[in-house]
């Protein structure tokens, strides 16, 4: 299915509904010595042995839609939470574990200054990534978060993100 985008008028061959990043705080090791000082998989990163981050998704309902707008992002972790974390990984019951504590670690460049926003981590199901909910507060982030985002505001931000606008 085309996608257009209802404010530039640029078509793309699906509706974006998931954005994300490779790493972690990618520029915080140098390129050159990426593979010798981080252990990265698609859902875990190790840096130095001794920063743990784990990726999950933050989503934000969007009003009149089934499906909602998803970042899929980057949290550290103590070194606890992200064993525990990794011990249950495969485990049927993982969603039922408390939330763990967590900072993002990603920069979503639709929005101000998330790095080191507080998160509550919860797991889920295995297959599916865990899914960060931001602490309440007054960034813009948090509030969409809560209180679900336009259609109008869904485009902007695709808009955004696809056309660097």
């Amino acid at each position: 299915m085309t996608w257009k985008c209802a404010l530039c008028g640029e078509a793309d061959n699906e509706t974006p509904r998931c954005f994300g990043t490779e790493a972690p705080w990618r520029a915080m090791v140098p390129e050159s010595e990426f593979d010798q000082r981080v252990e990265l998989t698609a859902d875990q990163c190790v840096v130095d042995e001794k920063a743990f981050f784990i990726r999950g998704h933050i989503e934000i309902l969007v009003h009149g839609q089934s499906e909602p707008l998803a970042f899929s992002v980057w949290s550290s972790l103590s070194e606890r939470s992200f064993l525990h974390m990794s011990e249950r990984w495969r485990c049927a019951d993982r969603a039922d574990d408390p939330p763990y504590f967590g900072w993002l670690s990603t920069d979503i460049a639709v929005y101000p200054d998330t790095i080191n926003l507080k998160l509550s981590v919860q797991s889920r199901a295995p297959g599916l990534v865990p899914l960060f909910t931001v602490a309440p507060s007054d960034h813009p982030l948090s509030l969409e978060q809560r209180q679900g985002i336009s259609e109008a505001r869904w485009h902007e931000i695709v808009h955004s993100i696809l056309h660097g606008r």
